[in-house]
């Protein structure tokens, strides 16, 4: 209405009904007064709920009851969903070859693990069996009197130590303990079959080339002389060459042993090849040169005495078998 002035006088109600913009409509004023009081309330009461106590008073397994998976799936439309998904995209954005690197490389660290501690494991049942033989009891593997790796890992304290009954594999690191026989045993046959299988492929490559270049076949027979010292030419290479380069065979690496100086240091190229030309007097008499890898104070055979080297487990024999045994 107008006042004396010619003002415009609203009442209460036209105050209250006088539009205003809100969100790009017009509403009236008392509805934003209860849209924000409502606001208002429901922050109060999200702030003041008790989200843990909530979830406490839920039965879910009344609420999983109560889901029909057949018809939800049912309900799902499994197609317009495939459509949606970018197949090439996805496929961009993942490292397959990354994937399938660490998969590989985890199932051949497990097969490591369980070969080398089921190689362990029989060298200390053998071990142990001979100390009651002896009447001796049996402490554990030996170590080098200087290495030094024995003296760091030579395992928990005595506070901390399993119980007595615990297998010795697991009570000891035995990283730089002196390998007992069955690993060396297991190593020096896959060397021998990997070796001999070398030159045997060595001797096939001669005979092909030499069929193709003359069109002559080359037959091979073990009982001559020739071929008989071309294999222990290429055995003493093999053997020699690799405790000289690293101390290990393919077969002791594969077990996780290694040669070493008897004070526990790196062997020479010198001792590699006194221990290569030692290792046929091993095998005189029935092979007694190995009796002293079984009761030696050091695991040492004859070889070994000659050259003055040793063989030591070359990895963490406890962390691989605690994996093994949590695995199974």
């Amino acid at each position: 209405m107008m006042g004396t002035q010619g003002s415009l006088i609203l009442t209460p109600v036209d105050r209250f009904e006088r539009p205003r913009p809100v969100e790009g409509r017009l509403v009236p004023r008392a509805e934003a007064l209860a849209q924000a009081v409502a606001e208002r309330a429901l922050e109060i009461v999200v702030a003041a709920l008790d989200m843990n106590a909530l979830l406490d008073r839920v039965d879910m397994n009344r609420v999983l009851d109560g889901i029909d998976p057949d018809r939800l799936v049912e309900r799902m439309d499994l197609n317009s969903i495939v459509e949606h998904i970018d197949i090439d995209a996805l496929v961009e954005q993942t490292d397959l070859g990354a994937i399938i690197a660490r998969s590989s490389g985890g199932v051949a660290s497990n097969a490591l693990d369980v070969v080398r501690s089921q190689a362990v494991g029989l060298d200390e049942f053998m071990a142990r069996w001979i100390g009651r033989l002896r009447r001796r009891r049996y402490a554990g593997p030996p170590g080098l009197p200087d290495d030094a790796q024995s003296g760091a890992d030579a395992g928990p304290r005595a506070a901390d130590a399993p119980p007595p009954e615990t297998p010795m594999v697991i009570q000891k690191t035995l990283l730089g303990k002196c390998a007992g026989f069955a690993s060396r045993f297991a190593a020096f046959a896959v060397d021998l079959a990997v070796s001999v299988g070398v030159f045997i492929l060595a001797l096939a490559a001669i005979s092909f080339t030499a069929r193709v270049l003359t069109g002559r076949d080359i037959a091979w027979h073990r009982g001559d002389i020739w071929v008989v010292l071309a294999c222990a030419a290429w055995e003493f290479v093999y053997f020699a060459y690799c405790w000289a380069a690293s101390g290990r065979t393919v077969g002791m690496a594969l077990f996780g042993v290694r040669v070493v100086k008897d004070d526990g240091s790196d062997a020479s190229g010198r001792r590699a090849v006194v221990r290569t030309l030692a290792l046929p007097l091993s095998f005189l008499l029935l092979g007694l040169g190995f009796v002293g890898i079984l009761l030696g104070g050091q695991r040492r055979a004859l070889h070994d005495v000659i050259a003055g080297t040793a063989v030591i487990y070359s990895w963490d024999a406890r962390a691989a078998r605690l994996r093994f045994l949590s695995r199974g």
